[in-house]
């Protein structure tokens, strides 16, 4: 990873942002200035340049896609097989979740694969939600939790792909798609695999 030369400020962030070349629409944006942005400044810059700019993601991003290039060659053709100059380029609207290390670019929205994408919105019913209210005591407990339940548990907290998970937590893709399936063969988890059916369920 590039060495961070120093963590800027709110305005020092914002004023770089504002003070880019409206009329290049791929921009790259340093690692120092990627690691400066916090939550409100990215929902305000990605406000501010809507539409405007792609953004290359930053270098963790870069990382786990070439990890899926890897590990899910099927997948990583659907998302980028086409995208020779956009690759890892996206609107600068996802920049709120391209700095959130949990989340990332979502994916969401395969087409020639299921898509693995839940929200708190997939955990299904009064029961299920009570279960993830006991795991979430489990979790406060310290005590150890099966890979279904962190599932369920990462899933109530954000949205999440099986893949950014299973890349966060070292865990096999092939497990985490066993725990979706019991999870799911419990009545916990609603599974949507088209990526219309998702669309109603992606807010970034």
């Amino acid at each position: 990873m590039a060495k961070i030369e120093k963590i800027m400020t709110s305005e020092e962030v914002l004023a770089w942002f504002s003070n880019l070349d409206s009329n290049n629409m791929y921009l790259i944006i340093p690692e120092d200035v990627y690691q400066s942005i916090d939550n409100q400044a990215a929902h305000q810059i990605a406000e501010l340049f809507n539409g405007k700019f792609l953004i290359k993601f930053p270098e963790r991003e870069i990382n786990f896609f070439e990890w899926l290039k890897k590990e899910d060659i099927a997948v990583w053709n659907d998302l980028w097989a086409n995208s020779e100059e956009d690759l890892y380029f996206a609107s600068i609207s996802f920049l709120p979740v391209l700095i959130d290390k949990s989340i990332g670019f979502p994916i969401c929205d395969l087409l020639e694969n299921d898509n693995y994408f839940f929200t708190p919105e997939h955990i299904d019913g009064a029961e299920a939600k009570m279960f993830v209210d006991s795991i979430m005591e489990r979790f406060m407990r310290r005590d150890s939790l099966t890979l279904g339940q962190s599932l369920l548990l990462n899933i109530s907290a954000m949205p999440t792909d099986i893949w950014h998970f299973a890349y966060n937590n070292n865990v096999a893709l092939e497990k985490v798609k066993l725990a979706v399936k019991e999870l799911i063969d419990e009545n916990l988890l609603l599974h949507l695999t088209e990526a219309e059916h998702l669309a109603g369920f992606i807010k970034f």
